[in-house]
């Protein structure tokens, strides 16, 4: 596995992720979270301190997240009573100390299976943003064959 989490640093920063593989912060429960662990697997949305109805909304679109592969990663204060909401199988939710990851993204950043940032948004998009721009992605457009969606 040490092999492959140097093969995803490389894609990394070779699209201008630099340093993204690397970064690994806690869960609300104390567990330790590498955005390495999906890149490359799932599309992953870095949302930085996104509203609590944003998350809610988020959770009720479990589904259609699972749909897209899409991990919503939310970056909150340590201590944010929201770091222990409820979880689902697509929606991460980690302590980010002094806002250090969330400076790096933003707002929000729509990172790509293939690890590029394919989008900035300078605020937490809607699954219908998110959804039709990944429509558009190559890689969706295959998984839709394969899968028959």
């Amino acid at each position: 596995m040490p092999n492959l989490a140097r093969l995803l640093a490389a894609a990394a920063l070779g699209s201008g992720l630099a340093g993204a593989a690397s970064f690994t912060l806690q869960t609300g429960a104390g567990r330790a979270w590498a955005l390495s662990s999906v890149l490359g697997r799932e599309r992953v949305l870095v949302v930085n301190r996104p509203p609590a109805a944003y998350l809610a909304e988020m959770r009720r679109q479990d589904t259609a997240l699972q749909v897209y592969d899409l991990r919503v990663v939310a970056l909150l204060p340590p201590g944010d009573a929201r770091l222990n909401g409820p979880a689902t199988p697509m929606l991460t939710l980690l302590a980010d100390p002094g806002g250090r990851v969330g400076g790096q993204y933003g707002p929000a950043t729509l990172i790509g299976k293939d690890t590029g940032v394919k989008a900035r948004y300078k605020a937490p998009p809607s699954l219908a943003t998110l959804g039709a721009l990944i429509d558009t992605m190559p890689m969706r457009q295959q998984e839709r064959r394969e899968r028959g969606r």
